[in-house]
């Protein structure tokens, strides 16, 4: 009855300065740069309609018929707002006929490309980056946006070329850094990581983003000082950025700060009451103190949220062992490996559960029968 695990979410990227994965930027027209980072709030200008047939689009920007940039630039547009409302096919189809129009756009290939990494197609999304860079090799944007692709297929000896490619053509290019530190870390080669991270927040002293990333490095290797002085220059400049808090609590757990890691954890369930590693985190915390129903009833949240979490199911029937409750347990351990058949973890508590289970039935019929008068 062990190995009680902490969640670690994703390391966040860019997209664009409100929003949250890779950059996006724009160069259309006759010498005109125009840099559209959408958010989908914005109302955009419409002319003329341009019915939309193929796909079950939300109605959008129309493109006006006028000049090859101009409909170009409406494209490329109604592409941006597409992607920001996730309706990726549609954003797909504006940036292609973008493309018919003008295929010598780096800008177009780039915006496609990262579309296509939205939606799982790593492949697809590196052959527009190639595309964009083979038209313009000093496109910072797109060589990290291609790193990015090259992460996703976990070829991180690409992503770093490209990603060392950018900074030799942006050297103060402070979101390569944060996402060439994010390859390093998964590489494992942590002090290269926290360099980057370093050099981007010099650069970017509220970039959320690296101090998020470098405080998980810092929780990683043990110093929670530091990860928690991380999170909570996070805080104050995303004050409802759930993660943070959650992060915070982890870290204040590792230090058996427990009373602050649970005020952690209730914030974020507070801004994110479908945060399922959040109250998996608060079980372990509630856990920690004998607090066993409260943390049965946090994993049985979590499980709620996240019914196909193994582990999870391996913790809370752990407690269940623990109350004496061999049946719930056993009924999660058999749970855990339907979803992962050989999670040793589950195999070894299921097994000391049917021996205390059995156990227990001896000492239950033992204690009712009747003494042997002497």
């Amino acid at each position: 009855m062990k190995h009680f695990l902490h969640f670690l979410p994703r390391i966040l990227r860019r997209i664009c300065p409100t929003a949250g994965s890779l950059l996006v930027g724009c160069v259309l027209g006759a010498g005109t740069a125009l840099v559209f980072c959408q958010d989908g709030s914005a109302p955009i200008d419409s002319q003329s309609a341009a019915p939309i047939t193929d796909l079950k689009c939300s109605r959008q920007v129309q493109v006006t018929e006028a000049t090859n940039d101009a409909m170009v630039a409406s494209l490329n547009q109604r592409g941006l707002v597409y992607e920001s409302r996730n309706e990726l096919d549609c954003a797909v189809r504006e940036f292609s006929r973008a493309i018919e129009l003008k295929p010598e756009s780096p800008v177009l290939y780039n915006n496609r490309g990262l579309v296509y990494g939205e939606k799982g197609e790593p492949d697809r999304a590196i052959e527009d980056f190639n595309r964009a860079i083979y038209l313009d090799p000093d496109n910072a944007e797109a060589l990290n946006n291609r790193g990015g692709a090259y992460e996703a297929n976990q070829q991180y000896d690409l992503a770093l070329k490209d990603y060392d490619q950018a900074l030799a053509v942006k050297p103060r290019y402070a979101e390569v850094l944060n996402n060439r530190g994010g390859a390093y870390t998964r590489m494992g080669d942590l002090g290269h990581a926290v360099a980057d991270y370093d050099e981007a927040i010099r650069l970017k002293p509220d970039y959320a983003e690296a101090h998020y990333n470098r405080g998980l490095v810092r929780l990683r290797v043990g110093d929670f000082d530091g990860a928690i002085a991380d999170f909570d220059r996070l805080i104050r400049i995303k004050p409802h950025l759930a993660d943070a808090y959650n992060m915070r609590g982890t870290a204040f757990s590792a230090k058996s700060e427990i009373d602050r890691a649970i005020e952690d954890y209730n914030k974020a369930v507070r801004l994110d009451p479908n945060y399922a590693a959040a109250f998996t985190n608060r079980a372990l915390a509630f856990l920690s103190l004998g607090q066993r129903d409260r943390a049965i009833q946090d994993f049985s949240n979590a499980i709620r949220l996240n019914p196909d979490s193994p582990e999870t199911l391996n913790n809370r029937g752990s407690v269940f062992a623990l109350e004496g409750r061999f049946d719930l347990a056993i009924e999660d351990f058999d749970e855990a490996l339907r979803l992962e058949p050989g999670y040793a973890n589950a195999l070894h508590n299921r097994a000391r559960a049917y021996l205390q289970k059995a156990e227990q039935g001896r000492i239950a019929r033992n204690t009712s029968e009747p003494a042997v008068p002497q």
